[in-house]
């Protein structure tokens, strides 16, 4: 642990019985914020407005990762799903980046 690094801290309480009830708080895990930020998510499903941009889409998701991605494009009474055939980069900034994006109903992780 650094000075002035953020983390995220699992915590667990306990309560021991006796002649006095002692309460403790145990830490369990210590993850450093930045690190799960930046964590890849293992599946993603992206659903698509039918004004989407496939181009964009694409450059967005160019580089190869761990993440599973689907595609989902809706139109009327129509749904079709796409799986890319290799997994792609995928982490809170590309989350970001899509979800800003007026083409995209939703994403699931």
């Amino acid at each position: 642990m650094k000075e002035s690094e953020s983390f995220v801290l699992t915590l667990q309480k306990d309560k021991i019985a006796g002649d006095e009830t002692k309460k403790r708080v145990n830490v369990k895990k210590i993850l450093n914020l930045e690190e799960v930020i930046n964590k890849p998510y293992s599946r993603v499903t992206i659903e698509l407005k039918d004004t989407f941009n496939l181009n964009e889409i694409k450059q967005l998701l160019s580089n190869r990762g761990d993440t599973e991605i689907e595609l989902v494009i809706k139109d009327k009474n129509k749904k079709a799903i796409y799986s890319l055939q290799e997994n792609r980069e995928f982490d809170l900034n590309h989350f970001k980046s899509l979800k800003a994006k007026k083409y995209i109903e939703k994403i699931t992780v």
